[in-house]
């Protein structure tokens, strides 16, 4: 992990147009490759100068490698290491590519030394004003696409309620599990007070200090949405289960749903399986590497989960859809806004996403508020995949709600099913 700081002077900043401007930095680094003897949090102090016209950076530096004791059971005679050369080019300032800086640090000790280390490649993204402006523009639309979404899900949901209002038969061939699902997408982030609700682990100190509350107050209004429409999904939830268990003739809908349930299961575990076996070798891949990309902090196995909850949710009409066909239901249990309206609501983070990913260079993640990538699983591949299957699913519930579950399977087995359901 890195963090680089070197504020110019004003002296500096008069200088620029001069050709030569005195420096200095502190950098901030745990030495992870094989070579290195220090497996501690290392901070760097350099100094040199800064070519204005090249845009080269020369430093010598120095690093603490820890106290006097460390140090003398090392062999060491003292606890800092000035034998460090740092060399970095900068991109012109008015450039437009996205790779702003790269560079090196070497050491200019033995490779017998204790304290040598491989020299490390460094990459980094920089931010300038145009690109600046760009973003608080950007992040001014995704303030208002995240207001609307959540608003339109509140909305989406107590439409359904209206609808089994006005159809309480239809209440028993709703799916249990997906109600349960959907439930759990509003409850968990309430309950746990995730940051990724709003921002996904938003570091306050990484976001532009624009906003004078504004960022707050709307993180507010998202939560009081959110919470609203948890309250209508649990109320769903309640009367959807109180309908199948206070009918006795409606226990064939159980054995649907149970089975429905064993379909989805295993499916649902295999996914996390492969997410936490491509979290290990991407884990592996990272660490293996010797060159650094300061903009790059490595995924915890926690968030490439959560990821693979949000890709789960683009899915809460598959148990629907196994429910209607193992009961072989005709019922138009679900409202055309509220399926429909969902799948929508699951799928515009990915299109913005493509569009976002052709048009913004990704400075800091923190700064995304809309289609996050903790939140989901936003690449091109599954910006393409998700919205597809989303609408595929949607398109299937219509089939099934208006000529039957198992309009899909041949006649034998609509009457094996039909069979089954008889209580």
């Amino acid at each position: 992990m890195w963090n680089i700081a070197g504020p110019l002077p004003n002296q500096a900043l008069e200088a620029l147009n001069h050709g030569l401007v005195n420096v200095s930095y502190q950098i901030f680094y745990t030495f992870s490759n094989k070579s290195s003897s220090m497996n501690e949090p290392t901070e760097i102090s350099a100094e040199g100068v800064y070519n204005t016209e090249t845009g080269s950076l020369c430093l010598v530096g120095c690093r603490y490698i820890g106290s006097l004791d460390y140090a003398k059971v090392r062999g060491m005679n003292d606890s800092i290491d000035c034998e460090i050369v740092l060399n970095f080019q900068f991109a012109p300032l008015n450039a437009k590519s996205r790779e702003h800086l790269k560079g090196i640090i070497r050491s200019k000790r033995e490779r017998s030394d204790l304290l040598f280390f491989e020299p490390l490649e460094i990459t980094s993204y920089g931010i300038y004003v145009n690109q600046a402006v760009e973003s608080i523009q950007r992040m001014d639309l995704e303030i208002a696409m995240v207001l609307i979404s959540s608003t339109f899900s509140c909305i989406f949901v107590g439409m359904q309620l209206f609808h089994v209002k006005k159809n309480p038969d239809v209440l028993p061939s709703i799916s249990i599990t997906m109600l349960v699902i959907l439930t759990l997408s509003y409850m968990i982030p309430l309950v746990l007070n995730f940051e990724a609700l709003f921002f996904t682990r938003r570091n306050k100190q990484n976001i532009l200090s624009w906003s004078g509350g504004w960022l707050e107050a709307n993180e507010i209004i998202v939560r009081v949405i959110t919470m609203v429409a948890f309250l209508l999904q649990v109320r769903l939830l309640q009367v959807a289960w109180t309908a199948r268990s206070a009918d006795e003739n409606k226990r064939g809908f159980w054995v649907a749903e149970r089975k429905g349930l064993w379909f989805c299961l295993p499916l649902y575990l295999i996914g996390g399986l492969t997410a936490w076996f491509i979290h290990i070798q991407s884990s592996n891949r990272i660490q293996s590497k010797v060159s650094v990309l300061v903009y790059v902090r490595q995924r915890t196995l926690w968030e490439d989960l959560i990821s693979y909850a949000g890709l789960i949710l683009d899915g809460f009409l598959l148990p629907q859809f196994t429910f209607n066909l193992f009961s072989n239901s005709k019922d138009k249990s679900l409202a055309s806004s509220f399926y429909v309206g969902n799948t929508l609501v699951r799928a515009l983070p990915h299109v913005y996403d493509a569009y976002r990913a052709r048009r913004n260079v990704p400075l800091f993640m923190s700064s995304y508020l809309y289609a996050s990538p903790g939140e989901d699983l936003y690449t091109l591949a599954w910006d393409i995949v998700i919205p597809c299957v989303g609408i595929l699913l949607a398109a299937l519930i219509y089939l099934q709600q208006r000529f039957g579950g198992a309009c899909f399977l041949p006649s034998k087995h609509k009457q094996s099913i039909g069979y089954e359901m008889v209580p």
